[in-house]
Parts: structure tokens; sequence; C-alpha cells
């Protein structure tokens, strides 16, 4: 069900959002949805071409038009220039929805410590340097919500993905600490752990024929595949008021698998 269906068109009203690797996938649909409730929008990306065609399309389906900036989280010169340009444009961000990262399938045993350092620069790195040029205008305002993308059951490891793996358990911890340190001044942290949903950069690398989890569908309990309008239903409910004493939280979106989860050889 798309959730144009049941959330309130003025759900976010009077809310910015910034939503990191938001032309593609996930980012994309969470950025559409947002919009569409009411926010202003934000969405980097590295690429322009997929941050042109984005804008071109939450127009399409919304009516209105979000901005957009080429953004590599992994660089502080960008994320610094992501800061000014919401200040000056917006007054500061509200919502921060990260979502950007790299991901690819390498055995431990042959990943070099560069393919390494890029997926935990873009995934961990990336979560920390971009919340922390939001969150300083959030306590001001004594007002704020983030959004992690997370990993199902972190401590099970990520065969074929360890690099992500463990960036991703980096930032469930990270989390779980700034949902205790920035309650009291009114800012929840949440986590959202995507099952399989095979956007492109998921078809062509978790759900590929070499990888461990190409068989991931035909283990999960409700008998199909997530979509991206499945994960922006729980971000919705988890950036809204519906969620206002939920923080710290890491919430499974994957049809049950973690509860039948494939047998994998790393």
């Amino acid at each position: 069900m798309d959730p144009e269906d049941f959330f309130n068109p003025k759900l976010f009203d009077g809310e910015v959002a910034v939503v990191t690797g938001g032309a593609s996938g996930i980012g994309l649909r969470i950025a559409r949805a947002l919009t569409a409730r009411g926010a202003e929008v934000m969405i980097t990306s590295r690429s322009i071409e997929r941050l042109e065609a984005a804008e071109l399309e939450i127009a399409a389906r919304t009516g209105r038009i979000v901005s957009s900036l080429p953004c590599d989280v992994r660089e502080a010169d960008d994320v610094d220039r992501l800061q000014d340009f919401v200040m000056s444009r917006f007054g500061g961000a509200s919502i921060v929805v990260n979502n950007a990262a790299a991901n690819f399938f390498t055995p431990a045993e042959r990943m070099t410590r560069r393919a390494f350092d890029t997926v935990v620069q873009a995934d961990l790195y990336g979560t920390f340097a971009v919340t922390q040029a939001f969150v300083g205008h959030m306590i001001e305002q004594r007002h704020g919500n983030i959004l992690n993308i997370t990993i199902v059951q972190p401590e099970r490891g990520f065969p074929g993905f360890s690099h992500s793996g463990a960036a991703k358990a980096g930032i469930l911890s990270l989390t779980c600490s700034w949902a205790f340190e920035w309650g009291r001044h009114g800012i929840r942290v949440n986590g959202i752990a995507p099952g399989p949903v095979p956007t492109r950069g998921v078809a062509e690398n978790m759900l590929a024929t070499d990888s461990p989890f190409a068989d991931d569908a035909r283990h999960v309990p409700l008998g199909r595949l997530g979509t991206p309008e499945d994960i922006t239903s729980a971000a919705l409910f988890l950036l809204s008021p519906a969620a206002s004493w939920i923080t710290g939280v890491n919430l499974v979106v994957d049809g049950g698998l973690f509860l039948n989860p494939p047998v994998t050889d790393s």
C-alpha cells in the first residue's frame, strides 16, 4: 500500500528535512513522501544527473518542489556546504534521514583496506558528519528527528559485506548513544533496518546470484521481498508525532526474515 493512502497530507507541515542519498531507491521514496506530507525537503547525492531526475519525479508526483545539492558525505567540505545551504535557505533542519551508503559484495579475505575504508566512510562517518551538521540547530529549537538506516541483527554478522555490517553496527551504536544524549533536548533518534528491498543497488549487490543473500525471498515468512513503500511507511511513522515517545529503537522491516534467516557461507 502506498504511504500516500493513509498518512495525513499535512503531517509534516513546518518541518525541514534533509535526506542523504535521496536521489534514488529508498531515499528518494522517503523524500517524496515527506514532500507530499508538507515538509520542505533537501535531497543529496553524489550524482547531479540523479538529483535532477529526482527533482522532476517528485514535482510530477507531488506538485511541490524539492531542493537538492550534490554532496559526498565522506567529504567534510561537501557536508559544510550542505549545512550552509540549508541554514541559509531554511534556517536549519528539523529532520535528518541518513540514507547515503556504499556497498558491494566482497569476501572478507579479499577485501582491501581501500574497499573497507570506502564503505565505512560513506556509511558510518557520513551519518556522523551530516547529523553533527544539523543537531546544533535542533538542540537550540528543542525539537528534531534523526532517522538512520541500519541493518537487521548486526550481531549476526553480514557475510560477504563485512565492511557494511561493521559500519551499520556502528550506526546502530550511534543511534542509541544519540537517543540517550539528546533526548533531554527534545530530539528523537531511531533506526530502520530494512530487509531485502530490490532497489537497483540491492539487486546488483545483495540479490545477485553470487551473493550469500540471493535466496532471501524464499525465506521471508510474509512471502515476498520488500518495497520502498514498506520502508517509507515505517519511516513516516517514526518521524511523526505518532511516535513521540519512541527513541533509540532499531525498527526491523523485513517481512519476518529475521525469524527465518537463510544459512549463508561467507
